[in-house]
């Protein structure tokens, strides 16, 4: 059931990737919803889907992937089922995306100002002038120096957080419903990291946006995000509001996860927490739970029965026997 202020739903979604040993089951049956106003933040380890749900978000999948299931719903639209003449129409003026590298993002043999005004280019009744002074106006907005200038500069002369921080400004330039930001802060320093983190949830008042986050950083999705979903090995472990998550964590995973972050770690130790063990080979699921061979807490029907969602309040939902045992 989509909640009628949700702006983005991913509905039952699982999608594979065909490779020349098999399929990869890389996301089953995830559910959650992004509300409007709020921003929602994906965690998890390397490898537990972020990236694949985030694609599916701008139905941006690879050639090689397989829709096995579900949809992803924006204006009691399928996203997935949309041409590509539908999607130019959505993407960038109502749901736009900030890539992991800008340097990859942005065309390096065209002009910052060149590639801001060609992404106005549905905006037929504004000049090349006014939509010029549109891109300066957004440069100042995310603290970019000099805008006029930065406009006839190139990518590769730029630094890494100003390029970053271009990139936003032309995420948000159409003034886009839904904003969806892949790990955007991974190639920063942390002092960068914190200015983006800052500048994101400014812009998400601002301008009244929901945000779709994806990071491995806890601190960030902590700092930044109101409700949080954790993945692990493609499925939603747990998910609910910020404080749930942080302060109320319910599944073995999330509580391993929370326990490795080493700004909770009160004792100075040469060795930070890990989590034991691998997570499953994604071309073979196992049975039941699939951080069973993970997990402390683990018992039989762990083994043998896929967990259920549970409810722990209208947000807070997790997917654990031990929930349903009472234990």
């Amino acid at each position: 059931m989509i909640h009628v202020a949700s702006m983005l739903a991913f509905e039952n979604l699982s999608i594979d990737f065909e490779t020349p040993t098999g399929p990869v089951h890389a996301v089953r049956n995830v559910n959650f919803e992004v509300p409007e106003n709020k921003v929602v933040g994906i965690v998890g380890e390397s490898g537990c889907g972020k990236s694949t749900v985030i694609s599916a978000a701008m139905n941006l999948l690879s050639n090689n992937a397989l829709v096995v299931s579900g949809r992803v719903s924006f204006e009691q639209q399928d996203i997935l089922k949309l041409s590509e003449a539908e999607l130019r129409r959505i993407r960038g003026e109502k749901i736009s995306m900030v890539f992991q590298d800008p340097m990859t993002s942005q065309n390096p043999v065209i002009s910052i100002g060149k590639q801001m005004i060609d992404i106005q280019y549905r905006q037929t009744e504004l000049g090349v002038k006014q939509k010029r002074s549109n891109a300066v106006d957004m440069l100042n907005r995310v603290g970019i120096p000099d805008p006029e200038m930065r406009l006839n500069q190139f990518p590769h002369e730029l630094s890494g957080g100003m390029r970053q921080r271009i990139s936003i400004a032309m995420a948000i330039l159409m003034k886009p419903s839904v904003l969806i930001a892949d790990e955007p802060t991974t190639a920063l320093d942390v002092t960068m990291e914190a200015q983006i983190i800052h500048l994101l949830r400014e812009l998400q008042r601002e301008f009244s946006s929901s945000i779709l986050f994806a990071s491995h950083n806890l601190g960030l999705i902590a700092e930044l995000c109101d409700e949080v979903v954790v993945m692990y090995a493609g499925e939603v472990a747990e998910k609910g509001s910020c404080h749930d998550i942080f302060h109320r964590p319910t599944h073995p995973y999330t509580k391993a996860l929370l326990a490795c972050d080493p700004s909770r770690i009160s004792e100075r130790t040469r060795k930070l927490p890990t989590i034991p063990g691998d997570v499953p080979n994604l071309q073979v699921i196992p049975e039941g739970c699939v951080f069973a061979d993970r997990c402390p807490l683990v018992h039989d029907p762990c083994y043998n029965h896929r967990p259920k969602e549970f409810a722990i309040n209208a947000v807070h939902k997790a997917s654990c026997h031990l929930l349903h045992s009472g234990n």
